[in-house]
């Protein structure tokens, strides 16, 4: 089962939710505070505020077209006219900004808002203001593009549309930029890109995926999450997970974030980008993640003292690292992995109880030992319990793997 398979059946951290995409707007507001934790400091950032609409330009963008309920909205093709004028001010560029965004409910609304952004031009303006970042005024526009961009990027539409327009390329280059809001930024966009299938080339590349690597080192914990986050989905693609495969960087970075001295956040990300890499089930990633301690790491995120979240990243990882491995299976039986995966069996959450059962399979098939355990430990019983107490509300990967288990401890 590959990740982008996974996206439909099972709730996937790596999307950004309402609460990431609130953080990703906090991360670039009027001021925030990083943790550093190669020094315990914190770096202080602020960005210019958003002024209030005060131009007559600003005025007009407000009210230039009505809704079927006759409700005015703000007028995307005037707002771009705005971003591409040469006589307004920086003020009401922002606003102009302000203006392109999808805020409809309805899944075909949402599709006509996005459609309307393409066409007006709204994106290729707001890249425009990326590229010019050297100049003064653009500067102090690439916060506002940014929160745009990576509000607009979450539309399967804009993404395919971002693709074509290179976008992801000109992501890498702000990943290595020194203000660390411009990180966070392009983490998120690039991630959101990511998501789409028609991205796979496009965040395939050395220079994306160096770039990423590169963020996941910074001393900035809030920047490291962003980047993990994005790792994870650009290493939904196939091409990605071989390419980070070819050496040991990636899933040595990743495992040194899984340690207790990171924030349950970071080692939550960090798990759930291992399991996407190792979705490839390369042998010698697998083998590197076990001898470096990250597997081990792994075991100890399934005690119930974690959040179900951070469980079930952990749980998804494992599922990819162990398969048909049969040193990685035997370190999560002696480790007491199986026990903990089992006692997840029961979770609240489907998410957390799917991923227990997939990492489960892979740790019994084909090992003798592990199934054993097993059987010795009344597994077969409990887990025909929970197929009668939850089968009806299991995905169809859950059952799956809950039959495959029982095929295999007959």
């Amino acid at each position: 089962m590959t990740p982008l398979a996974v996206a439909k059946n099972l709730p996937r951290r790596a999307l950004l939710s309402a609460t990431q995409l609130a953080w990703a707007r906090s991360a670039v507001a009027t001021e925030r505070s990083f943790t550093c934790n190669a020094s315990a400091r914190a770096l202080s950032i602020r960005s210019s505020s958003v002024p209030a609409i005060r131009s007559k330009q600003q005025v007009r963008l407000m009210s230039s077209t009505t809704t079927s309920d006759g409700q005015d909205v703000p007028n995307v093709w005037e707002a771009v006219r705005v971003m591409n004028a040469n006589d307004v001010s920086t003020e009401e560029r922002i606003a102009a900004i302000a203006v392109v965004k999808i805020d409809a409910l309805e899944k075909l609304e949402k599709e006509q808002q996005a459609f309307e952004i393409i066409e007006s031009n709204a994106v290729v303006a707001l890249l425009e203001f990326l590229k010019d970042a050297d100049s003064t005024e653009a500067s102090h526009l690439l916060i506002p593009a940014f929160l745009s961009l990576i509000r607009l990027s979450v539309e399967p539409l804009i993404a395919q549309e971002l693709v074509r327009l290179e976008a992801p390329a000109l992501m890498a280059h702000f990943l290595t930029a020194l203000e660390p809001r411009l990180q966070a930024a392009a983490s998120l966009t690039l991630g959101n890109i990511a998501l789409d299938p028609t991205s796979e080339q496009a965040v395939s590349t050395p220079t994306v995926i160096e770039n990423v690597l590169h963020v996941l080192t910074s001393p900035h914990e809030a920047i490291q999450r962003a980047a993990a986050t994005c790792l994870a989905n650009i290493a939904a693609h196939r091409l990605v997970q071989e390419r980070l495969c070819e050496t040991t960087e990636a899933i040595t970075t990743l495992s040194e974030l899984l340690t207790a001295e990171h924030s349950d956040a970071l080692r939550s990300s960090a798990a759930f980008a291992l399991g996407n890499i190792l979705s490839g089930r390369d042998i010698s990633a697998q083998d590197t993640l076990r001898e470096n301690g990250g597997l081990a790491e792994l075991v100890m995120l399934l005690s119930p003292a974690f959040s179900e979240e951070v469980s079930s990243s952990a749980a998804w990882a494992i599922h990819h690292a162990v398969h048909l491995n049969h040193q990685s299976q035997s370190l999560i039986g002696e480790a007491g992995g199986l026990n903990l995966l089992v006692q997840q069996l029961s979770a609240a959450t489907v998410q957390l109880q799917t991923n227990a059962l997939l990492a489960l399979e892979s740790a019994v098939e084909a090992h003798v030992q592990n199934q054993a355990w097993c059987r010795t430990n009344n597994v077969v019983e409990l887990l025909q319990q929970v197929e009668q107490d939850d089968g009806d509300d299991m995905d169809d990967n859950a059952k799956r793997a809950l039959t495959a288990i029982l095929h295999q401890l007959e």
